[in-house]
């Protein structure tokens, strides 16, 4: 009786410790979102910026899993809308998250999501890359859907991908790659029993 109490007491504290280390790896994803997008570089003629934020909504995924993953997307994009400057260039607040770059913004739920149930599936190894590739694919989606119902005169007229998708590929696709390695370390290490 006494040893299962035990047992209990020790898979409660467990179960806590997990909490306190998603909840810490959560604010801390969100703080390295907020940090990175500020590392921006604009196309000539582009209103949407190359970033690092995608870098960090894929780990929200891939280390998070789909809760907490599309729970730290949401959380960052809550506190931009409540006026956090977390975006890139410190941009914040409801009109911007509406404007041009509204649905790659409104993408990272997706991919954070996308991400998180297809490493939950398995995809992981030598194909751990493509919950990575799907899930920024998840942005390019949300993006060109946005753009298509709002007029923002930008992209030009049927050039939607060759100036809102095809620009970001190479740099993305990096993103991936180093995304997937860095979920692949952390749960080869100690820490995943916490995840």
């Amino acid at each position: 009786m006494i040893s299962q109490t035990n047992s209990k007491n020790q898979k409660n504290l467990l179960f806590d410790e997990k909490i306190l280390v998603k909840l810490f790896i959560s604010l801390s994803l969100i703080i390295f979102t907020s940090i990175f997008a500020q590392i921006k570089y604009f196309l000539p003629d582009n209103p949407v910026p190359i970033t690092l934020q995608t870098f960090g909504v894929l780990l929200m995924g891939g280390i998070l899993g789909p809760r907490w993953g599309l729970g730290s997307s949401s959380a960052y994009i809550l506190l931009g809308i409540i006026g956090v400057p977390v975006f890139q260039g410190a941009n914040s607040g409801f009109d911007y998250v509406l404007g041009v770059t509204g649905g790659y913004i409104l993408g990272f739920i997706l991919a954070s999501f996308t991400v998180g149930i297809l490493i939950n599936k398995g995809l992981t190894n030598l194909t751990s890359i493509w919950p990575y590739i799907i899930g920024t694919m998840t942005i390019y989606f949300s993006a060109i859907i946005w753009l298509s119902v709002f007029d923002f005169t930008w992209p030009e007229d049927g050039k939607m991908l060759s100036q809102a998708v095809y620009p970001f590929l190479i740099g993305d696709f990096i993103k991936a790659i180093f995304a997937s390695i860095i979920t692949t370390l952390i749960f080869k290490s100690a820490l995943k029993k916490f995840i």
